[in-house]
Formats: structure tokens, sequence, C-alpha cells
């Protein structure tokens, strides 16, 4: 992993022609309705359509190239963005603030190693969960459980299945049918009270790829779902983000040919009206062979957006340029009517592609001092082995949420300010306001590291009164690796999160030749009263490796009341 060299040059947009074509529309390949979930539990299709024993670590990366003096010319710099935001300092919280006060009312164990009959077959878990007013949806990497609100599995023994059994009533020899991949994602669309179950699916070459959809049919996850395939040729969609909107399902992907070589980072919207009714769907997208991981906006509350509001993506030029960088904004309009007039721009008269630039301070890195040789550092208790902080991203979900007196985004990513050869990963945290207006504003940008713990694969979310909690990995050479999680009270000083509390400490570390940890996690704010937050992740009950547990932790801020 090298760095692009630009000799004094900020790669700021990525808005030329060369690179630009009109929106990618597709039509979904294949489509058809599931049996309920219910159904396929009690028929004891556990064992069908398992993980490739061989498919056991994903370690999709986009290489950084050196580009020498000689090679300036051949590098394509394209115009500064049209809106700016000034250079902003990050606050570095260097000192806890004071207790969390949370209670964490309730805790239990996920899939993972210890839940009877699981298990695990490939590693990290990629871990997810939605959350309904009734019932929680956790899916990790192959396989998929639906609990209650207690912890309680509701499909039948042993609690899980495989997750491609959902899409068993697409015709044979179709992707998502076939391949059971992973790299899943749940949400429960809150707007029409459905969930939405996505996986991706390729054959052992790589050469037919897809990403796969099951809409529910009615808002219980043991039901039924309208179930579709989108085909993307001979190019993997990896690491799909998924978020809500109320006009399309977004996502985001980095695309890789040969399963191996990076392609582009795209941005796709889904016809989400129709995927709700079942009907024949498209999807629309844009493509940047200059960015990585694009993570779409994902709606939370009850406020929707304003009429007509886009869907925002972040991302930033990490792969392009030396600190700073630039955090990039971009706004998704999604037409299913007539797919040329989408978009993809800073909306405020930018090319597809062109973007919202939010600028960062010098001493800004991704974790393990910018990932010089690579981005694995995170160290743990009794071994050399040291874990990934996939700092080179913003990590899952990029939440949004209209208070009424402001729109407000939230995300999270592993940063190292140190100015030292220390290597650190860091919890960074951003609130953006008003993120349509020219410009948006930066509310909150902070750092939280109040001890020389490593602290990563982060994921926020605020509760409807404006509180955030975070959760987090935390790891150091004197502890195992832990589950944890910190945030504040809307009226706390800004840019400050109270003292992280303990979700479940770590009784054992990864061992050697293994690096990938969690891929991603999962905070989500429960519909039913819009208060409660739930977190989910990986720890690992004892040295070794692929034997790692999960946690679905629930807690609650006192001042946010039904």
């Amino acid at each position: 992993m090298m760095r692009k060299l630009l000799y004094g040059f900020l790669f700021a947009a990525v808005a030329a022609s060369a690179q630009v074509s009109g929106p990618i529309v597709t039509n979904a390949s294949v489509m058809a309705v599931s049996p309920t979930l219910e159904d396929i539990g009690r028929l004891g299709q556990t064992n069908l359509f398992q993980t490739d024993g061989g498919y056991v670590e994903r370690n999709h990366y986009r290489p950084k190239v050196v580009v020498p003096p000689s090679g300036l010319s051949a590098v394509p710099l394209a115009p500064a963005p049209l809106v700016s935001v000034a250079a902003d300092t990050p606050y570095n919280q260097t000192a806890n603030f004071q207790p969390l006060g949370v209670t964490i009312s309730t805790n239990f164990e996920a899939l993972g190693v210890g839940t009877p009959g699981y298990s695990v077959t490939g590693a990290p878990p990629d871990t997810t969960m939605g959350v309904s007013p009734t019932q929680i949806v956790q899916w990790v990497n192959s396989h998929i459980a639906v609990y209650d609100k207690a912890g309680t599995p509701l499909l039948a023994a042993p609690g899980f299945i495989a997750g491609n059994v959902i899409w068993s009533a697409l015709p044979a020899g179709s992707l998502c049918r076939s391949f059971n991949r992973g790299d899943p994602l749940v949400q429960y669309d809150r707007i029409a009270g459905r969930w939405i179950l996505s996986q991706f699916a390729f054959n052992g070459t790589f050469a037919q790829n897809a990403q796969c959809f099951a809409v529910s049919t009615t808002s219980s996850a043991l039901g039924s779902y309208n179930l579709y395939e989108f085909s993307f040729g001979g190019v993997l969609p990896d690491y799909g983000k998924l978020g809500v909107w109320p006009d399309a399902y977004y996502m985001s992907y980095n695309m890789f040919t040969t399963g191996s070589t990076f392609s582009d980072g795209r941005a796709c919207a889904y016809d989400r009206t129709a995927m709700l009714a079942g009907g024949p769907a498209t999807s629309v997208c844009f493509e940047s062979p200059d960015d990585f991981s694009f993570l779409p906006a994902d709606f939370d509350g009850t406020n929707l957006p304003p009429a007509g509001s886009p869907n925002y993506y972040i991302s930033w030029n990490y792969y392009n340029v030396f600190a700073p960088y630039t955090m990039q904004l971009r706004k998704f309009v999604a037409n299913f009517a007539t797919p040329a007039n989408s978009s993809f721009t800073d909306g405020f008269g930018g090319g597809n592609l062109s973007f919202v630039g939010f600028n960062m301070d010098a001493a800004t890195k991704a974790a393990c001092n910018d990932g010089a040789t690579n981005l694995t550092c995170v160290p743990q208790l009794g071994t050399t082995q040291r874990l990934d902080t996939l700092a080179d991203r913003q990590m899952y979900r990029l939440v949004y949420r209209n208070f009424g007196t402001h729109e407000a985004l939230l995300f999270t990513q592993s940063v190292d300010t140190n100015e030292t050869s220390v290597l650190q990963a860091q919890l960074r945290w951003w609130e953006i306001r008003n993120p349509g207006a020219n410009p948006p504003v930066v509310f909150q940008n902070s750092t939280y590291k109040p001890d020389a713990t490593f602290r990563w694969m982060s994921s926020a979310a605020f509760d409807r009164l404006g509180n955030i909690g975070i959760g987090f990995s935390a790891s150091s050479s004197t502890m195992n690796p832990a589950i944890r999680i910190a945030g504040r009270r809307r009226t706390d000083p800004v840019n400050l999160l109270r003292t992280e509390q303990l979700v479940q400490a770590g009784a054992g570390s990864q061992g050697l030749s293994l690096n990938r940890w969690g891929d991603y996690s999962t905070m989500q704010v429960d519909p039913q009263d819009d208060c409660k937050l739930w977190y989910t992740t990986q720890y690992i009950g004892a040295n070794g490796t692929f034997n790692w547990r999960t946690k679905i932790a629930g807690f609650k801020f006192p001042n946010c009341v039904p």
C-alpha cells in the first residue's frame, strides 16, 4: 500500500469529464417471492447453500501507487470544489469528561462461537443488525438470526439460517440462490415498516457477480420477501453499504475486477417503490475510479427529509494525496422514470462526481500513522498479531436525522493524530449540520483519545433528542479486544464524549495470520421509542482464530423518555 504522490497539488475534486459517463442503468436480472422465513426455518434448511470452504477471509483493498515526479503529467487533476468549508481543526479529547450514565438494559450473546449448532466458517464476521419496534435481525457473514427484544431466537431450532436460503425461490442457477458469500446488510425501513436484506454473490472465478436484495412483504422479519438479483457482470460489488431514503434504497460498493483488482467506487440507487410492491425494479449507478468507499446517508427518526432532498454520500480522498485530506459530500438524485436525469453532484451546479469539500487539518491521518505500510496496527494482549483498522474509509452508518430545527449527518472513522512515529488508532466522530446548505456546517469534529488504548471499528447513532451513542472495539498490548460504548447528551459541551463504558470484556486475542477484525459494526436506534440505542459487534472468548463471538446490547440515555 503505497501513497500516490502529487507534489504540492491537491486532488480536490473528481469532476473530469473523461472519467464521467452517464448513469449506469440496470434492471433486476431475476426476481421472485420467497416463502416465509418462519417456514424456511421450520423446514430445517439451515445447512442448505453453505459458505464455500475455501472462502474464509476477505482482503479487498485498493492499492496505493507512487507516482514519480516524471509521471505528474499523467495524473488527472480536477478543479477545486465549487463549495468549500473552511479548514477545520478537530478537537482532541485527551481526558474523560464525566460518566456516560447509561444503563445497558439488554446484553445478550448472538451468533458466533457458543451459539448451539453454529460453526464459524469465515472471518471477519461483518456483524450487522436491523431493529424494528418488535424484532432484531442480526446477520454475521453467512448466517442470519431473528430475535425478540429480550434476545430470544424466533426462528426454529437452531435459531438461524444460511443467508442465501432466503433467495431459494429464485430460479436454479441464479447467483443469489447458489452462493452464500456474506458481506451482509440488514435495515428496517421505518417509513414503510419493511425489512431489507442484502448480500453479494459470485461464482468461483468472479466471472459472474451480483447483489442480492430481499424486501419484506410485511413488517415481520419472519414473513415472505420480494427477491431481486442485480447483475454486475465480471466486477465484484464488494463492501456494500445501505441507506434507506424516501425515494430509493441507496448503496455504495468498492468494485473489483476478477475479485481482486480495484476498478472503481460506485454509488447506486434502487427503486424502493417498485421493490416494496414486488414489481420489476431498476438501479441507477455512478462510478468513479478515483474514489473508494462512498457511504450513503441512512434515515433515522420520524421527521422525513424535506421534500425532494437528495441522498447524501460521504467519502475522503485518502488514496489520492498526502494529508491534509478533504472530506467530500455528494448528493445523489435518482430519477427512475428518466434515469439519464439522475445526478451525483455537489448540488450547486457542478457536474457528476463534483462535491462539497470539507478541508481537514494536516495532523489528521488514517490510523496506523496514515497507513505508511498498511492499516494493521492494533495490538492485543499475549500475541504479536496486529489487527486491521480499516482506517481508509468512514465507518457504517452515515446517519441522517431531521430534528426539525436542523438536519444532521453523523459518522465515525479511525484516525491517528500523533505527530510521532508511535502508531495509534483513535476514534474520530463528525456531526455535519444542514448538509444541503451552502455551505453546510461542521458542528462537531472530535477525536476521542483519553489514553493510549486503540479504538476502532466504530458505529454511531442519534436518539430522538440528539444524544449520541458510539460503539467500538478497544484493545492494547495489555488487554484483549473488548466492546465499549461512549456518547454524549445533547446539552453537553460540543465535541466532548462522556467516559466510555464496557459492554463486553474480551477473554481472548485473535491469533497469528488473521488480521481482519469485524469489517464493520452497527449502531441502530429503536423505532419503538426512538430512544433506545442497539449495538452489535464481535469479540473473542478465548485465544484463537476463526472463533469470534458477537454481542447485541441495548442502552438508553436517562433524559430520553417516550
